[in-house]
């Protein structure tokens, strides 16, 4: 059996002064921030806000006060570990850190001993999310604004809060059988009386609920018309990075790589634009379509449908579509082709609100294969523009190929099985950076594809959209940006009440 393979190069990306660069590290240490913005300024100064308790916020205030300055790192691969420059004004960077009472936020002992005392762990975490909602509307009173607003998690909070033996099974929604009962009617679409304005005289206090407290803190975050982006800082994290013993980091990141991944993703959230893809379609729509699990409801059988949009430019945004079954044979959620149909349309008219532009031309990224009724709907949307439907899935066979040498295959490769059917390596050897930054054999994507373009362009564009994560200054990450973290946006939704606000730009979720 014979095999057609591509190597396809590395794609650059474009830094300062319009300078090209592979590596994102060493584009901004060179050359610093494309500074793309939606301001006609540079971004010269990023204003932050702090919220925790004494000890944590102090803590938070050293880890600033350390990414101003130059950070090096331990590592002997000065490729995959470069040291830090600092962030200031001085460095290529051209970017100072600005903090201020005015933006700060105590959370005091009291709070937290009366968030302890909370048994329900579910009510607990919708409490600290409560208290958090709290100091951040307190900040954005104030006439002045920050950009970005760290929340710091005191150790208790982030133990009894988040991921530890003291939240387990808070991710698992419980339901009591009356409002089973109720979510059976409104299924069948059953009338009540509420819908004619007739209320009963038993009320009840509504507990506020969490299963997840930064998916929880980000979700009702939208709800506040002056949002701001929040950066949430552990203060285990915060430890490790100002105590670092490099014999006991475990797998924790070393000093100098979390200052690249912090500093970046402050940048980003500010409304910065790092970097940006040098050769990247500017009439191209990008979307990536998934389907996340609804917390809020019991049934198992459903899920909702979500749309992530991307520019040429990188600029992201969010759109929740509409509730889907999952089909009983594949056990996949599709949509039908009237909801198809929809969510494209409302994606074509965010995309030109944000692109100021037509597209002539339409990728659709999903996890799944493609149903008869969505290309069918997807089509009828898209109209007599260029389209490619790619479905980009982790079960590729089996397959496995190998090279000559120490190092696992290259990074780009593109091998065809068939006509429609193809293996792309997101991972690999990466020769700009003289290794393979992964810990086990890397597992290519399979690409099955339906579309105008030819399979080599399509695979270019999901290797250069795997290099536009902000939330890392990594080489590159496994999924393109379209569905790399449709899963952690899913979580964000499910936190939400149908019909709530929701703050569409990708930075909110991040």
């Amino acid at each position: 059996m014979t095999f057609n393979t591509l190597f396809l190069e590395e794609k650059e990306l474009i830094f300062g002064g319009r300078s090209e660069e592979k590596d994102p590290r060493i584009g901004l240490r060179e050359f610093g921030p494309f500074q793309f913005s939606t301001k006609p300024e540079n971004l010269d100064n990023i204003k932050i806000g702090i919220i925790g308790d004494k000890n944590s916020i102090e803590k938070t205030k050293q880890i600033i006060s350390k990414l101003k300055s130059e950070i090096h790192t331990g590592e002997s691969n000065k490729w995959l570990y470069p040291d830090f420059p600092g962030m200031n004004s001085k460095t290529n960077f051209k970017c100072t850190i600005e903090l201020s009472n005015v933006w700060e936020q105590i959370i005091s002992m009291d709070e937290i001993d009366h968030l302890l005392k909370i048994l329900d762990t579910n009510e607990r975490i919708g409490k600290a999310v409560e208290i958090y909602l709290k100091k951040i509307n307190n900040i954005l009173d104030e006439d002045s604004l920050p950009d970005v607003i760290i929340c710091s998690l005191p150790k208790q909070i982030e133990d009894y809060c988040g991921i530890s033996e003291h939240t387990r099974g808070a991710k698992t929604a419980k339901f009591t059988d009356l409002e089973k009962q109720i979510q059976d009617f409104q299924k069948n679409n059953q009338k009540f009386l509420t819908d004619w304005c007739i209320v009963t005289e038993i009320k009840t206090e509504k507990k506020i609920k969490g299963f997840d407290f930064r998916n929880a803190l980000k979700g009702k975050l939208m709800a506040h018309k002056s949002a701001k982006p929040i950066q949430i800082l552990r203060e285990s994290t915060a430890d490790a990075i100002l105590n670092y013993n490099k014999d006991m980091r475990a797998s924790r990141q070393e000093p100098a790589s979390f200052a690249w991944n912090f500093s970046t993703a402050l940048f980003y959230k500010a409304n910065g634009k790092p970097w940006r893809l040098a050769k990247l379609r500017d009439d191209t729509c990008y979307v990536g379509i998934s389907f996340y699990k609804d917390k809020l409801s019991y049934n198992n059988d459903m899920q909702t449908s979500m749309a992530q949009v991307f520019t040429h430019t990188g600029d992201g945004l969010v759109l929740r579509g509409t509730e889907v079954y999952i089909d009983e044979k594949t056990r996949e959620p599709h949509l039908t082709e009237k909801q198809s149909e929809d969510l494209l349309k409302n994606v074509i008219e965010k995309y030109i609100e944000k692109a100021k532009r037509n597209p002539i031309r339409v990728v659709i990224h999903k996890k799944s294969l493609f149903s008869d009724a969505e290309k069918q709907g997807f089509s009828r949307a898209i109209g007599n523009l260029q389209k490619d439907f790619v479905t980009l899935s982790k079960r590729n066979f089996g397959i496995r190929f190998l090279r000559s040498g120490s190092y696992p295959v290259l990074r780009g490769t593109l091998i065809s099985l068939t006509d429609s059917q193809h293996i792309l390596y997101t991972s690999g050897y990466i020769p700009r950076i003289r290794t393979y930054p992964g810990h086990s054999i890397p597992q290519p994507l399979l690409l099955t594809h339906i579309g105008d373009s030819s399979i080599k362009e399509v695979a270019d564009e999901i290797l250069g959209l795997t290099k536009l994560n902000w939330n890392t200054t990594a080489f590159s990450i496994y999924m393109p940006i379209t569905l790399a973290f449709s899963s952690r946006v899913g979580e964000v939704l499910s936190e939400l009440d149908k019909g709530s606000q929701l703050q569409n730009h990708y930075k909110f979720f991040m």
